[in-house]
């Protein structure tokens, strides 16, 4: 890596950045990710709410390099008491940054801020079954898989992707 990486706790003024990022994750990763593009019609002010959302229930923290935001990992506690304490994760990564350790650092920020939190008993994710280069990274960061919801995606006619869930106790 030639530039240094600095992973930070995101505020509203990264919205258009972090906008911007996902905008490009998407295109990156069409078959990869939940959202398709068509559907990513984001504005600022959205955006900043999003951000505010998470304040309370959860955390994002962005990848940064030279200034811009090039990854991103978003926490959230679940809001229902019984199970408040637990919550999903989901983290993005420019193509061109990918292997290079920035999601593990991210994974490490996640797992330092919540074990700072009481109410952080587990952190839960979803990815898809044909994601090995994420699986991989979740496994060896002690993530095990917990269930697979089977064809729960569908990328075209015909054309299906078993989802896992995956979690880690702290």
């Amino acid at each position: 890596m030639d530039h240094k990486v600095i992973i930070r706790r995101v505020t509203t003024a990264d919205a258009e950045q972090l906008r911007d990022h996902a905008r490009k994750v998407l295109i990156e990763n069409a078959d990869r990710m939940g959202t398709s593009l068509n559907e990513f019609n984001v504005t600022i002010e959205e955006e900043i709410e999003w951000i505010r959302s998470h304040e309370k229930q959860g955390v994002i923290f962005a990848a940064e390099i030279d200034g811009m935001i090039i990854g991103m990992i978003k926490f959230r506690l679940s809001s229902l008491e019984k199970f408040s304490h637990q919550g999903l994760f989901g983290m993005s990564i420019q193509e061109a940054y990918t292997n290079q350790g920035i999601g593990r650092r991210l994974l490490e920020q996640l797992f330092d801020w919540a074990k700072q939190d009481d109410r952080v008993e587990k952190i839960s994710l979803e990815v898809f079954a044909d994601n090995d280069r994420a699986i991989h990274l979740y496994k060896k960061m002690g993530f095990v898989e917990e269930g697979r919801k089977v064809r729960h995606v569908k990328l075209g006619p015909d054309r299906y992707v078993d989802e896992l869930l995956m979690g880690k106790f702290l």
